[in-house]
């Protein structure tokens, strides 16, 4: 990891060959020696590590630790290597460490506030002054008194650049040996990898790369629990999107007055780093446990941790970790840059090799952010653009907005893409009447050269060729003619938009393309003279059907899944997934509208179902067995969908005859959608 990170550091890392990696690292470390053996800042360093290994108390800890790597920092301003950039003197951009903790960072995620505190920090020279609201002072004082404390005002997650999270398990540790040479000082097996749930200062399986395996819209999930890859979810299975109004904020930590495993709040800092910024591409992190520094990697495919680096016994090493730190311009921190050149940059931009220009409105109430590591990490934008404006519309689409949204995600490479399933859905628009004027407007779409998320796992030989793809995750933006939410509706409005819906999909099905992802964020509308027309949004999780296998992969948003859909064996991959799924899907989005919006608004206290929106499939399918058999009659609608609430009731009576004592039953295609859909809204229409 060290070794390839140096070679990010260059800005060429992928025409860099083995052999020149590795040679960068030995002229690294060889250059990094003297600091560690020579003058009366070497003892000063060594002097703060010793400090370091004879306190017992974890925040006491702090103090020495940013004092050493700081001076440290100091001296490797000096420090040059062949290849890697030059020290520059700029506030802006040159870092140190700071003691955070107990400071917390704040941070909105659709209008519900998180709170952290990241024990401590990396931050510019020009954040660390702001915060301690002393512009004039020292840089030695900045770097070794006031760096050693709380700020005095909070940082924000977008000046953040990365976390340490400490942990002392261990009371006593070997003091800093008399000399340093660079030899590499190799970890027992016991600590050479963290892995969650072990105790921090027990024995861990050594593995090269641990996976974030969920993919969450809320932060008490950010942690993605950072499974091994056997126990990983299955693929496009998605827990409640988040959007405007429902994404849950509430930290799991707060309910238990056990602090989580540092894992865990490593994984929440990093979802946090992945919120702060548009089309984020990659996050650095560490855990300090005991004596061992461990190097953690996030992006939107999976975790990969590096192999634990001992900071006292193995001292040029972590200088040269201190130095790439250093010397990373904003991309190698895995900033985007085209949407944000520096951190917090807020205007328009042109889009590489298109002539798109775009103006994203990040701060708006509409915007729809991401909260988690892993997955599509969708986030959608109000979005200006002139030159996308001027384009020609086709007479087949009827949403008359002027108004753009920009969704910026990362799909799997190997998935048949959105804009490639769009096309299939136009040319069945073109001669069904239920498609047409019921799906979405695609104006404009870009793959991002450069995003794909397998290079750094070619580089560190977690894959090689044949394996690239497999997994990896790339960054598009598709920019549609602006929706709105159908939880907005509500009466004779709700229901005629949602029955819509229910036929395009439908056709859509018949037509060969297999939606599969039904779900409140993903039903839409538009207004047309006076009256609102239903729209089935969002196909990055759609399948056609022709391509066969694909149909039991699982797919879709946890709470709103058929029950059939939650249980092992459909985890597990071994259930098709039926039209009858997602009819089924159709029903549990009424049900959650009815039950949970008042007059276009979300209940602001007692909603019911909240708790299925932290639920794993296994909890999800508890529930909803519990609520088909108690709760759909103790639970009533509010006032403006009692219609549409007669309707839910006469569709779980079709529900019900499919879940028999034998299993489940299947039936065709159109069965399903006359038994659960069409039948009950007889009368309706």
């Amino acid at each position: 990891m060290l070794q390839e990170l140096l070679a990010v550091c260059t800005g060429f890392s992928q025409s860099l060959s083995a052999s020149e990696k590795s040679t960068l690292l030995e002229n690294s470390l060889e250059a990094v020696l003297p600091i560690c053996n020579v003058g009366a800042v070497t003892q000063e360093i060594k002097g703060h590590l010793t400090d370091f290994c004879d306190i017992e108390h974890e925040t006491s800890t702090y103090d020495p630790f940013v004092r050493a790597a700081n001076l440290a920092l100091r001296e490797l301003s000096d420090v040059k290597v062949p290849g890697i950039p030059a020290f520059k003197v700029d506030d802006k951009t040159n870092i140190l460490l700071h003691v955070n903790d107990p400071m917390p960072i704040y941070q909105d995620h659709q209008g519900k506030q998180s709170e952290r505190k990241p024990d401590i920090v990396v931050v510019s020279r020009q954040t660390a002054l702001s915060a301690t609201k002393a512009q004039q002072t020292q840089e030695s004082q900045v770097l070794t008194e006031t760096a050693c404390k709380a700020p005095k005002d909070n940082f924000q997650w977008t000046n953040v650049r990365s976390t340490l999270e400490l942990k002392r398990p261990r009371r006593s540790l070997a003091h800093p040996p008399a000399a340093y040479n660079t030899n590499y000082v190799v970890p027992a097996p016991s600590v050479q990898y963290m892995e969650y749930r072990k105790d921090t200062n027990g024995p861990a399986q050594p593995t090269s790369s641990t996976s974030a395996v969920r993919s969450s819209q809320n932060p008490q999930e950010a942690s993605n629990e950072l499974r091994p890859s056997s126990q990983r979810r299955s693929k496009g299975i998605k827990r409640k999107r988040a959007n405007d109004d429902e994404n849950q904020t509430e930290d799991k930590e707060k309910e238990s007055a056990k602090p989580p495993h540092p894992v865990v709040q490593n994984g929440l800092y990093a979802a946090e780093m992945f919120a702060a910024h548009i089309a984020r591409q990659s996050v650095i992190s560490f855990i300090v446990n005991n004596d061992y520094i461990y190097v953690w990697f996030f992006d939107r495919e999976n975790t990969i941790q590096g192999a634990a680096i001992n900071f006292i016994q193995d001292l040029p090493r972590f200088l040269v970790l201190l130095l790439i730190m250093q010397r990373m311009g904003y991309e190698q921190w895995g900033l985007n840059a085209v949407f944000e050149p520096e951190p917090g940059f807020s205007g328009k931009v042109m889009v590489e090799d298109t002539g798109i220009d775009l103006e994203l409105d990040v701060k708006s109430d509409e915007r729809v952010t991401h909260f988690g590591i892993r997955g599509r990490a969708t986030t959608v934008f109000p979005v200006k653009s002139k030159a996308l404006s001027e384009l020609p519309r086709d007479s087949h689409f009827l949403n008359e907005s002027p108004e753009l949204v920009a969704k910026l995600y990362w799909p799997e490479e190997t998935r048949q893409s959105e804009p490639d399933i769009l096309d299939e859905v136009y040319k069945i628009a073109q001669t069904d009447p239920d498609v047409q004027g019921h799906v979405p407007e695609l104006v404009w779409f870009h793959k991002f050269k450069g995003t794909s998320t397998s290079k750094i796992r070619i580089a560190l030989g977690l894959k090689d060729a044949k394996q690239a793809e497999q997994g990896s995750r790339a960054l598009y933006i598709i920019v549609f003619r602006k929706l709105i939410p159908i939880t907005t509706l509500s009466g004779k409005d709700l229901l005629e938009a949602w029955w819509q819906i229910v036929k395009c999909h439908r056709a859509l099905w018949k037509g060969g393309v297999l939606h599969r992802d039904v779900s409140p964020s993903n039903l839409m509308v538009y207004r047309l003279r006076g009256k609102f027309i239903g729209v089935l949004n969002d196909y990055d999780l759609s399948s056609f059907k022709r391509d066969g296998p694909s149909s039991l992969e699982r797919t879709g948003t946890i709470p709103f899944m058929a029950v059939h859909l939650l249980t092992a064996e459909a985890i597990a991959g071994k259930v098709e997934h039926l039209y009858a799924h997602d009819a089924e899907s159709f029903i549990w989005v009424l049900t959650w509208v009815c039950l949970r919006y008042e007059g276009g608004k979300l209940l602001s206290k007692n909603r019911p179902l909240e708790k299925w929106l932290k639920l794993d499939a296994d909890g999800c399918r508890e529930k909803k067995n519990d609520f088909t058999r108690l709760g759909l009659a103790a639970l009533g609608p509010s006032r403006s969908h009692e219609v549409s609430w007669e309707v839910v009731q006469k569709c779980f009576m079709g529900v019900h005859s499919l879940y028999t004592p034998l299993g489940y039953r299947k039936v065709d295609d159109q069965s399903a959608f006359e038994l659960l859909l069409e039948e009950p809204m007889q009368g309706y229409l």
